[in-house]
């Protein structure tokens, strides 16, 4: 389930959810907010909107949401079964949520049901599903829930990280030397070594290369870019989310070249699709398109690069479950895809979109996060907004009101 813009975010599946039917959707054409009643002196009641949620980066993953605010105070909200929200229990929030502990950090990640961060100098912390050894920590629950862990942790190894993104069930990083290093889960070989099998701390990844950046989200696939602009990817191509004109179901440890020739600025995964930017902003995708996600006019799945929302240069993506958006240079920002609980953002829920839609309210954006049924983003102004389902307090807004249109998160 970042990024081009924060992340992205990631991919995925349900969790325990127990099934509930989405709520209503809001069929507004402006920016929804959640209103407060107030007692005032005289008996009555008023309504006032509750005071916007400020920060510098938001990343959404399957069904949760973090973000950072400027003092590198990490606060998350939303589904929290595993301990993915950071803040000691596993109780799900309907608005941010401080993370425990006294650790300031520089940039978050969110995996499928875990949180990762970043401190400026270089340490991994993560928190939440350790079920395929995505902690780094050393231990792995093996499938089970036994070594959650429901505050950050310290990754062990340590190595120095210059940034990091998170897959469904793996996490990888990059040195300031350009060394790659992955841990977690292995099945598809998104780890991107030899190792054949789940790993609990950090190893090295696509040892041949030397890497400028990693691309947020993905579900069992893991993309770079080399400091030429090439992009590498590795691991699960079911759907030719690798980009080198074939699909196989088998796993795909080495890293293998998108084919096409374009010279990539940055990358974004989506759960079964990849997206990337070229230097005049241009999009480009790849991978599955049963939602309309590549953004291309059609539902064909694409085995290499084609040109996405052709009519719009953007300075950022990002890649949900089966949606993706873009920001364009004056902050506007564009989806497209799934559509299913309004998580294009362009006030209405259903169906899906095949050419971008733009997200209404007049909102000017400095990045988008995409996670399963929902988007989130940062405004220019640092407000931070999100919409979509909202089944387990994803949008962050005190309720679990179904909405189509960016919806302000509440202020803790």
């Amino acid at each position: 389930m970042l990024v081009l813009s924060c992340g992205i975010a990631m991919a995925g599946c349900g969790g325990d959810d127990g099934g509930e039917s989405a709520p209503a959707t809001v069929p507004a054409t402006t920016v929804a907010v959640a209103t407060t009643s107030v007692a005032t002196t005289a008996g009555a009641t008023t309504s006032r909107q509750p005071d916007p949620f400020v920060a510098e980066q938001v990343v959404a993953g399957d069904q949760h949401v973090c973000a950072l605010t400027s003092d590198g105070t990490a606060y998350c909200w939303g589904y929290n079964r595993q301990g993915q929200l950071g803040d000691g229990t596993n109780t799900d929030r309907k608005v941010p949520t401080p993370v425990a502990g006294s650790t300031k950090f520089a940039r978050l990640a969110t995996g499928r049901y875990f949180t990762c961060g970043l401190t400026s100098a270089g340490a991994t912390w993560c928190w939440g599903d350790n079920s395929a050894g995505q902690l780094g920590n050393g231990t792995t629950g093996a499938g089970s829930d036994s070594t959650n862990k429901n505050a950050p942790g310290l990754v062990q190894g340590n190595v120095v990280l210059q940034s990091i993104v998170t897959g469904q069930l793996h996490v990888c990083g990059v040195t300031a030397a350009g060394a790659a290093y992955c841990w977690g889960a292995y099945p598809s070989g998104q780890l991107g070594n030899a190792s054949g099998q789940d790993q609990t701390a950090p190893g090295r990844s696509a040892a041949a290369l030397t890497l400028k950046s990693l691309a947020l989200g993905g579900d069992n696939h893991t993309c770079g870019l080399t400091a030429d602009g090439t992009a590498w990817c590795w691991g699960n191509n079911t759907f030719g989310q690798l980009g080198d004109g074939k699909k196989s179901n088998a796993s795909q440890r080495e890293p293998s070249t998108v084919t096409g020739g374009q010279k990539f600025t940055t990358l974004a995964l989506g759960r079964t699709h990849t997206c990337g930017l070229i230097a005049d902003g241009s999009a480009y995708c790849w991978g599955s398109n049963t939602q309309g996600q590549l953004g291309d006019g059609t539902v064909d799945e694409r085995l290499a690069p084609v040109r996405a929302a052709p009519s719009l240069k953007f300075a950022s993506l990002t890649a949900g479950d089966s949606q993706t958006c873009g920001v364009t240079s004056d902050g506007a920002a564009h989806c497209w895809g799934n559509n299913g609980f309004g998580q294009l953002g362009a006030g209405t829920a259903g169906g899906q979109q095949t050419a971008p839609v733009a997200v209404t309210g007049g909102i000017k954006f400095a990045s988008v996060s995409g996670g399963e049924e929902f988007t989130c983003g940062v405004g220019t102004d640092r407000t931070v907004y999100c919409w979509g389902s909202n089944r387990a307090g994803w949008l962050g807004d005190g309720t679990d009101v179904q909405r189509a249109t960016p919806t302000k998160v509440k202020k803790p």
